[in-house]
């Protein structure tokens, strides 16, 4: 995603134009608070669009723009592309023998990858443009795009199995991926703003983070043996790691064990960051949500949680519902506005390509009215945008089969969690707790009410 200055900058017209661009439906773009995100790959076709009226840029036809990759599973060649390093776009894709080992977001499940597909997957894989930090790192190592600047360092990952190997280069996954290699850590802080060390392409090409998405600022570390993802919050307040905290109290309340990945606030040069231990490993693959959907064809304009859980029965995902209604549900509690797609989905064994299993409820810190003020909070009930299966929280709520697993009594005590881990944050005053308190009241009866409408045996109801 990119601000409006930047798709501006892009498209050679003023930060005003694309205001008036995202009006007019020309362009994809999301509100965040008072400004907008505005969709890259929108940005991109529509500045192609513009070139192509015109007489071609001789940089169209440059062979140096062109590069080609082979998409690798671990030691499975899963296929082979075109990168154009000046549009984003993939071509003259080659299906290997491996091709069984190929991501579930790079086309239909039944069909060989498309070169839309595989170029949306490429653009999701790596930093998004609105990150902090990231256009220093892109003027520094000269590097057109965040895409580039992954595929520098062969888009290792902690969370998946894949990886670019540049056609003709002789090396392997035992060589070079970080769950048996140390990576370096050195791009991770300067991207978390902690770092004044030069950087180079040397140390770049050793990271993990240029394929971590989101647009928080963040990195990996590797500590006593474990990795962990360290993630910071927005503006002078930096609500989002104490909330990651606090949805941690509210997850162990509700949820089993595992069902959840549980987060810690830590304070590195004098600021407060969340901090979880990765959920995956050598032998299980994170699969986002979005992935599935392109999998099987779930498309905007259908219903995405009837699909998803369609989806989630052909690949034989044990208490699909069951563990879904319990999403739902938390993210009701917790005024979770950003579960997009990207942020849930599954784990599966990277190399049997089966076990496929809910991944444990992650990314939290956009709850807990994170970009409501005091005042929002005081005056009326606060509402809140759905996420993502149904545009009102309510809708969504409705979509929540089965409450049997859910007991009200394990909240007796959350306020006292609110008012202990949001007076941790020092820009936090004691009426903003207050109202964040009287709001989530709201939302707990509102769930204990459904609950009573369900047959449930609920105190006060």
């Amino acid at each position: 995603m990119l601000s409006t200055k930047e798709a501006a900058d892009i498209l050679g017209v003023s930060p005003r134009r694309v205001t008036a661009l995202i009006s007019a439906g020309l362009l994809k773009a999301e509100r965040l608070g008072r400004s907008w995100a505005v969709d890259d790959s929108s940005v991109k076709s529509r500045a192609s669009e513009e070139r192509l009226r015109g007489r071609p840029a001789a940089s169209r036809i440059d062979p140096s723009n062109y590069r080609r990759y082979i998409l690798m599973s671990r030691n499975h060649e899963v296929l082979s592309f075109t990168y154009n390093f000046r549009t984003g776009e993939t071509t003259d894709l080659k299906p290997h023998d491996g091709i069984d080992w190929k991501p579930l977001g790079i086309g239909r499940r039944d069909k060989l990858p498309n070169r839309y597909d595989l170029s949306e997957w490429l653009r999701n894989r790596a930093i998004p443009a609105v990150r902090p930090h990231l256009s220093a790192v892109l003027r520094e190592l000269t590097s057109p795009t965040p895409t580039a600047l992954m595929l520098g360092s062969w888009g290792l990952s902690l969370t998946d199995p894949y990886w670019f190997k540049p056609e003709g280069a002789e090396v392997s996954w035992s060589e070079i991926n970080y769950h048996n290699h140390r990576y370096d850590e050195t791009f991770g802080e300067f991207m978390l703003g902690e770092s004044d060390t030069a950087l180079s392409s040397n140390v770049v090409s050793r990271s993990p983070d240029v394929s971590t998405n989101g647009m928080l600022a963040k990195a990996w570390v590797h500590r006593d043996g474990v990795d962990y993802l360290i993630k910071g919050g927005t503006g002078n307040e930096n609500r989002e790691p104490y909330n990651e905290k606090l949805a941690t109290h509210l997850l162990r309340r509700l949820l089993e064990d595992g069902e959840f990945v549980k987060y810690e606030v830590i304070h590195y040069q004098g600021r407060a960051y969340s901090s979880c231990a990765s959920f995956v490993s050598d032998d299980a693959e994170l699969i986002p949500a979005q992935d599935v959907l392109t999998a099987f064809a779930v498309t905007e304009g259908r219903d995405l949680h009837r699909g998803y859980l369609n989806a989630l029965a052909e690949l034989d995902v044990p208490q699909r519902q069951h563990l879904i209604d319990k999403m739902i549900v938390a993210d009701y509690l917790m005024a979770n506005f950003d579960r997009h797609t990207h942020n849930f989905g599954l784990i599966r064994n990277p190399e049997a390509l089966d076990e496929y299993r809910i991944a444990p409820l992650f990314d939290n810190g956009c709850g807990f009215y994170c970009r409501a003020t005091t005042e929002e909070l005081e005056n009326r009930p606060y509402a809140w945008e759905g996420h993502p299966f149904r545009e009102y929280p309510s809708q969504q709520l409705s979509l929540v089969e089965d409450l049997s697993w859910y007991d009200p009594s394990a909240l007796d005590g959350f306020m006292d969690d609110i008012d202990e881990v949001l007076s941790e944050n020092p820009e936090l005053n004691e009426r903003f707790i207050a109202a964040v308190q009287r709001q989530t009241t709201r939302q707990i009866d509102t769930v204990n009410r459904l609950a009573a409408e369900r047959g449930l045996i609920v105190a006060g109801w």
